[in-house]
């Protein structure tokens, strides 16, 4: 239930006036609308003259297997266009999140590891085996490897964010939404663009696309491809260099073929290489009183500085393929999705951030995954609307990490490392129908049964007395002069099943407005802990479940200059699955266990317009509760924390102008702003080293159209402001902890060119 406290009833009565004022508001432009027109018709000898007041374009998403208006879609959904992704010089996937509210994926890694985060749901655990309960779908394919969802951002049709529980139609672990990017495909008309930018950092970026016809109106090619490579922003005090360059390169290649009238297929193929020697700030400090560690150490946490005495190096590959086929088989329409991933990640880094010799690191996975998917869907135009789907996935996923301490006055040399092989297999069967019981009334219900099993060969090794290394690579166990012991072995397998659900009636105030519940119930199939310490550590984690209850509203309005959507949501959440992140023997520890009960409700509000012609504007907000009602790790009680990475309030505000020139072309000015209340990193730690303070982002943008709009020069600053905020902190050994800093102010310049 609801608590009464002052957020929940300002949501409440904030969206209960929202959709009193629509429904009276609705009415009352009908009538106005009639007699408008009625006038005009008079005016104009019968005929009503076509409206020139600038109006928002359509968007179309496929959100349930089915291309349909967004704004006639009955969910909470947020669209990102392939232009605004570009124009806005976004980089990686995970700044999506920028443009929505009650979202975030921060990163500690560059381009690497985000963290997805939906309503307050997300998972914060890095291990290779995590899935994250906000589904990440690439062209419909669904991606496992948490790791492998920070690719670079290019030649995209449009990016949709799906908020709540998907158990039906997407299904795979989505508890807390799904978001899906999707490519633009070939075309049999020539077109494409080139994309060249420049910035401090010795930022460059090259990026382009282009598409044709290689057999006309039957086969069509397109090739996309982007570079991106910058200096580090951090200054590294040990030995005075750089930190954190990167470099990002990513292509992909499709073909699409009209077989007959009847079948079309689209191959895309598609490759990633990503290196990076520490990407953020991460700055170790002491926690003591006088801010020194247990060896008298002492650093002012300070955006761009760092302090590391060991290699920081991150390498990512990523290959795959997928072959989409759509078949008309009379009225009906099957689908089908066959798809390869492959990705690795090998990685360095220093444990301990700071000059001393206390803890390094060393961590290496491959994933191989394969999936099916096959759906049948009826014609859009009847007034009983289905889909019936199958979906096979299965990963081999094969990992290692070692920790270590070299030489050093400070404390005993030590090594120990962890490695599993592990084995995914799921089925799932699923259906959605929607039925038109009347012109303004409609019920869509949908049902999914997944089974999924998993197996794991887990081993941990440890030196047994002081640790004795050879001269060749410390993380390798062959280059250890003192023996191992095995520290803990898990050697498992389990099978967990479950039914998910949704049910959404849908009530259509008028042609402009429309008013919708949605109950949904779905789960997140359990795992293992890898993070495991000693045997007492190894751990079978249960699958957690949700249910979500939504109120909605989605309405046009001033002759379509105005959009304005609204959702009021509760969840209840049980054998919550967290990482808890300690210290364990002055090492960070990250436990995958379950158990907890929590609870979630919030609100969204959407609007966009075109008050005046050239003027685009939006804005977003979103209101967020979360608590744990019950929760306990040991013998201790977390219950009333937050959850991790939910703050109060996020807002999005953003606008552009355009400005057109008598010469031809046009200035556009541009900028948006985002917004978050305090948030914590951490289910168990909330304290104030573990949690990031209220802030606010502002980008800005100023781009020249060339005549002909075409051709665009923009000049570009995010973190107009230059502010200093916590990305991420991690609670360290030996007194200590870390701090990692998002990005400073940059500054760009790019030319792109449309043909």
């Amino acid at each position: 239930m609801f608590k009464r406290n002052t957020l929940s009833t300002a949501i409440a009565w904030g969206l209960g006036s929202l959709v009193g004022l629509c429904i009276v508001t609705a009415h009352a432009a009908q009538e106005q609308d009639a007699a408008v027109q009625e006038q005009t018709r008079s005016e104009h000898g019968g005929e009503t003259p076509a409206s020139k007041a600038p109006a928002l374009a359509t968007v179309t998403v496929t959100a349930q297997k089915r291309e349909e208006t967004v704004q006639k879609v009955p969910a909470s959904i947020s669209v990102l266009s392939g232009d605004k992704v570009r124009d806005s010089s976004l980089q990686s996937a995970n700044e999506v999140t920028r443009f929505i509210p009650n979202a975030s994926a921060g990163t500690t890694e560059g381009h690497g590891r985000p963290r997805w985060w939906i309503r307050g749901l997300g998972t914060g655990d890095q291990g290779a085996n995590t899935v994250s309960p906000v589904g990440i779908y690439v062209d419909d394919v669904y991606i496992a490897n948490i790791s492998a969802t920070g690719f670079p951002l290019f030649d995209l049709e449009r990016v949709e964010v799906l908020r709540g529980p998907q158990g039906t139609l997407w299904g795979k672990n989505t508890t807390a939404g799904a978001i899906n990017f999707i490519s633009r495909r070939p075309t049999f008309d020539q077109s494409g663009y080139l994309k060249a930018g420049i910035g401090d950092y010795a930022d460059r970026v090259l990026e382009g696309a282009v598409s044709d016809a290689l057999v006309e109106d039957r086969l069509a090619a397109r090739l996309s491809f982007r570079h991106q490579g910058r200096d580090g922003y951090n200054e590294n005090l040990n030995d005075n260099k750089d930190q954190g360059a990167l470099e990002d390169d990513a292509a992909r290649l499709q073909f699409l073929a009209r077989i007959n009238d009847d079948l079309e297929a689209n191959l895309n193929l598609h490759a990633r290489h990503y290196h990076d020697t520490g990407g953020y700030s991460t700055v170790g400090y002491g926690t003591r009183p006088n801010g020194t560690n247990q060896f008298g150490y002492f650093i002012d946490p300070e955006k761009g500085k760092v302090n590391y005495n060991a290699k920081f190096a991150v390498d990512i590959d990523q290959a795959g393929t997928n072959l989409t086929l759509n078949w008309l088989l009379g009225e009906l329409e099957l689908t089908s999705i066959t798809a390869f991933e492959h990705f690795t990640r090998d990685g360095l880094s220093d444990s301990d951030n700071t000059p001393l010799e206390l803890q390094r690191s060393s961590s290496f996975a491959d994933s191989k995954q394969w999936s099916q998917e096959f759906r049948l869907a009826s014609p859009r135009e009847e007034r009983l609307k289905w889909v019936l789907g199958f979906h096979y996935f299965n990963e081999d996923l094969e990992s290692e990490n070692a920790n270590a301490a070299l030489a050093n006055p400070f404390i005993p040399r030590f090594y120990n490392n962890v490695s599993f092989d592990q084995g995914t297999e799921s089925y799932a069967l699923f259906g959605s129908a929607t039925y038109d019981f009347t012109d303004a009334f409609s019920l869509t219900t949908g049902l999914r049964w997944t089974r999924e099993t998993k197996d794991i060969d887990l081993i941990r090794l440890r030196n047994q007395g002081q640790a004795n290394f050879g001269p060749g690579d410390w993380w390798k166990q062959d280059n250890l002069l003192s023996p191992l012991v095995v520290d803990a072995t898990q050697d498992e397998s389990n099978t967990w099943s479950d039914w998910t659900y949704d049910l959404t009636p849908e009530y259509r105030i008028s042609d402009n407005a429309r008013v919708y519940f949605r109950y949904a119930y779905g789960f997140r199939s359990g795992g293992y802990n890898t993070g495991v310490t000693s045997q007492a550590t190894v751990a079978t984690v249960d699958p957690e479940y949700l249910t979500s209850y939504e109120l909605g509203l989605k309405s046009e309005w001033l002759d379509g200059r105005l959009n304005a959507n609204a959702a009021l949501f509760y969840y209840d959440y049980e054998d919550i699955q967290l990482n808890i992140v300690t210290a364990v023997n002055n090492q960070t520890v990250s436990r995958l266990a379950n158990g907890a009960q929590g609870e979630a409700y919030g609100a969204e509000l959407e609007l966009e317009a075109v008050p005046v012609e050239n003027l685009h504007l939006s804005f977003a907000l979103g209101l967020l509760h979360t608590e744990f009602t019950d929760f306990s790790s040991g013998s201790s009680d977390f219950s009333g924390n937050k959850f991790a990475r939910a703050p109060n309030v996020s807002a999005v505000l953003g606008a552009d102008y355009r400005i057109p020139l008598d010469v031809g072309g046009a200035i556009i000015l541009a900028t948006d702003w985002n917004t978050r209340s305090r948030q914590y990193f951490f289910s168990n730690d909330q304290s104030r080293n573990m949690r990031s303070g209220g802030y606010t982002l502002g980008n800005a943008q100023v781009t020249y159209e060339l005549p002909g709009e075409t051709t665009r020069v923009t000049a570009f600053v995010n973190n107009l402001t230059d502010k200093e905020y916590r990305n991420h902190t991690l609670p360290g050994g030996f007194q200590s902890a870390a701090v990692m800093f998002g990005d400073p102010r940059t500054v760009g310049l790019s030319v792109t060119t449309d043909f």
